[in-house]
């Protein structure tokens, strides 16, 4: 598992590492890195390094079968998951062996765009920021809440590419905040250490990416329209998604923000395609509350 995680971690940042950062990286001593190495090269996969001792892969036919080889087929993944959710549904663990799938996932044909390469930049540098307990920088981020794009000063504790979301203490607003990688421009490494490590806290966060300590369980009911609408723009939702008694009649059932940031867009967006409200009854007061709102 462990060459694996080294051919990765070369593949995706070429020139990203000496040996020694990679020893660091995945825990293991200098020694071990260079007998990952003659193992590369007994199989035909040649590494070069530049002026500072960084190393990536020499570009080959058997490299770029590699790279074939490490991805899997879209219909492959659908089987995958499927078995995944038979044997570990809702779980912990099942969820973990869905994002270790995610990370081979052929990006460029299934479009995930926190599998792009720049997105795989950013993330690696938080992970390797939260390995070696260091801070870093969030150049340029997009915040939503406050309409600026500015810098922000923060130890990263929990990045999570599959939610889009990193967990990390803010240390100029001195508390716990969570951004949206794909809002961050790029990541800088700061060599300061962390110093609230006993304030890193992971809090839940919901399908449509609201992270939220006080959630309410909702029910809802909508035909395959709204069903197939909910999937596309939250991927995550998919996995709390069943099909009801009826034909072509699916249930969503999962815990949200209890302020239904999110849901809210959605069931009022989409109510043409049928969707109805089994539960909570908040949720139902919340909507018509903001439809009285509403001017026409």
């Amino acid at each position: 598992m462990r060459l694996l995680e080294v051919l990765r971690s070369l593949l995706e940042r070429p020139f990203g590492y000496t040996k020694k950062e990679l020893a660091n990286r995945h825990k293991c001593h200098k020694d071990t890195i260079k007998k990952d190495f003659e193992a590369f090269e007994n199989a035909g996969f040649l590494l070069e390094r530049d002026k500072r001792y960084r190393y990536r892969f020499v570009e080959s036919k058997p490299y770029k079968a590699l790279k074939d080889l490490l991805h899997f087929s879209e219909e492959e993944q659908v089987l995958l998951e499927e078995a995944i959710n038979e044997i570990a549904t809702h779980t912990e663990r099942g969820e973990k062996l869905k994002r270790k799938l995610a990370s081979l996932y052929d990006y460029h044909r299934l479009g995930h765009s926190y599998l792009r390469k720049p997105y795989l930049n950013k993330v690696d540098l938080l992970l390797q920021a939260k390995n070696e307990k260091r801070a870093v920088t969030l150049v340029d981020y997009s915040s939503s809440n406050s309409n600026v794009v500015h810098d922000r000063y923060v130890e990263p504790f929990h990045p999570s590419p599959p939610d889009d979301m990193l967990h990390a203490y803010d240390l100029n607003k001195k508390g716990l905040r969570h951004f949206r990688i794909s809002r961050i421009k790029r990541v800088k490494l700061r060599e300061e250490n962390w110093q609230f490590e006993n304030l890193h806290t992971v809090k839940l966060t919901d399908p449509f990416r609201i992270v939220d300590s006080q959630q309410e369980m909702v029910h809802l009911r909508m035909k395959v329209g709204a069903k197939n609408e909910l999937v596309e723009r939250f991927p995550l939702a998919k996995g709390y998604i069943e099909e009801a008694s009826e034909d072509e009649i699916y249930d969503f059932q999962c815990m949200v923000n209890h302020r239904f940031l999110g849901l809210t867009n959605f069931i009022l967006g989409h109510y043409h395609q049928w969707i109805e409200v089994l539960a909570p009854d908040s949720l139902l007061d919340h909507l018509r509350g903001i439809v009285k709102k509403m001017r026409f």
